[in-house]
């Protein structure tokens, strides 16, 4: 068994680049450090650092097995800030979670049957927010109170009734520290269409081929259907050939699935399993400009919780 304490032994010694500076650090003797290492190596049964006059250097499978190092001991923490001295995470409610739709339906389904599997004691509640209906208003354009707007938990309700907040917005040209931090992934832009739609489906299926590179290069036999935030990024001529405006993603696919005419233009993680089953086709088109930031928003007393953490983490490994 993967011991906690050689686990940390390995990962100061990588880092201090020495068996005496870990010993150092680690506060015991230089030989128990070496037998730590020699037995850790034993075990997973591949040399992990080398030794050449007095330096350590990590080796090829060292700097491979580090990385999962650091993610056993953090899990190893978690466990034991969630049955330790400290008690249950939860204290017996589920976290509450304030979600844009688009995340709620299609990126944090994934993260949370993985954490609920490897915790089932958590408990989850997941509420959507409707906001995109009034997108022009809500998202693109400035609110009365800035301030107020920015407050997680906002659209649960009362902001005391949601533990986070998990929000979708263009990403800027720029971004401060504290927009750095909260940022847990992109949601990137896809465009699709049926496989029914001949003009199209040709480039879509072929192989390294690019016979249009920006939307523009869209057949003109076929107009748009376009989910409504990203309307403000289309050009005038684009917008003029736009059919279908809708905040709902699952009334876009379903329209451009049945069209022979129609190419939509939708968040890619809402058609991944209709890409790969076939039944929508992608265009070979990349959209940089339309891709939205997701923003991880806790509550300040949430946020120094080990479950905030673990929730998070969980997310960000998720929506990569």
């Amino acid at each position: 068994m993967l011991e906690d304490f050689r686990l940390r032994v390995f990962l100061t010694v990588a880092e201090q680049g020495s068996f005496t500076g870990a010993a150092r650090q680690l506060g015991i003797s230089q030989p128990a450090v070496s037998q730590n290492v020699t037995t850790l190596e034993k075990l997973v049964g591949t040399t992990l650092f080398t030794r050449a006059k007095g330096d350590i250097y990590l080796t090829a499978e060292g700097r491979a097995f580090r990385e999962y190092a650091s993610r056993i001991l953090y899990w190893y923490d978690a466990a034991d800030a969630m049955f330790g001295a400290e008690g249950r995470m939860t204290v017996n409610r589920p976290v509450r979670i304030a979600a844009d739709p688009v995340a709620a339906s299609y990126l944090i389904p994934r993260a949370l049957a993985a954490l609920h599997a490897a915790h089932p004691e958590l408990g989850f509640s997941i509420e959507p927010y409707v906001e995109h209906e009034t997108m022009a208003e809500s998202v693109f354009e400035p609110v009365e109170d800035p301030a107020a707007d920015g407050i997680p938990g906002k659209h649960f309700g009362k902001p005391q009734d949601a533990d986070v907040e998990i929000t979708v917005a263009p990403s800027p040209e720029t971004m401060d520290f504290e927009g750095e931090s909260r940022l847990i992934g992109v949601m990137d832009a896809a465009v699709v269409a049926s496989p029914l739609n001949r003009s199209v489906a040709k480039a879509a299926v072929a192989e390294g081929s690019k016979p249009f590179s920006t939307i523009a290069g869209v057949h003109v036999s076929n107009n748009f259907a376009i989910w409504q935030p990203y309307v403000p990024f289309l050009t005038p001529d684009l917008e003029a050939r736009v059919a279908v405006k809708s905040a709902s993603v699952e009334l876009i696919k379903t329209l451009v699935r049945s069209s022979d005419r129609l190419v939509g233009i939708v968040p890619q993680a809402a058609v991944r399993d209709e890409i790969a089953a076939g039944t929508l086709l992608q265009m070979p088109v990349r959209l940089p400009d339309f891709a939205f930031d997701i923003h991880f928003n806790p509550l300040p007393e949430f946020a120094g919780k080990t479950v905030c953490q673990l929730l998070q983490q969980t997310l960000q490994e998720y929506l990569k």
